[in-house]
């Protein structure tokens, strides 16, 4: 019986594009992207994961679009890290990054 299902033509699987079913991303096709802070409140979402985009201030843009566009929120309040390394410089970013994003702390 095994050798009649692997005979089967791939388009039988549930998961081609010819059947109109896209796979799934994976892990190594996404970007982890985790909000800290404010930040929480104007996402409302403390993590989510977006397919990968081309640099820091592109995801930047795309997550806090409306925010940004708005007044709510302003570029220079938003503070960024990449890998768990905090910048203020746009960086290329590629399939599998963890980005935070959080704003400015106060405190003793």
């Amino acid at each position: 019986m095994a050798r009649a299902i692997a005979a089967y033509p791939m388009f039988f699987y549930r998961d081609t594009a010819y059947l109109g079913y896209y796979p799934r991303k994976t892990e190594s096709q996404v970007i982890e992207v985790l909000f800290f802070g404010r930040m929480v409140d104007v996402v409302g979402a403390r993590q989510r994961q977006v397919e990968a985009v081309s640099s820091l201030f592109a995801l930047r843009d795309q997550v806090f679009g409306d925010a940004l566009r708005d007044g709510r929120l302003h570029s220079r309040d938003v503070r960024m890290s990449v890998n768990r390394n905090v910048t203020t410089d746009d960086q290329p970013l590629k399939a599998g990054d963890e980005v935070a994003f959080f704003s400015i702390f106060s405190g003793g």
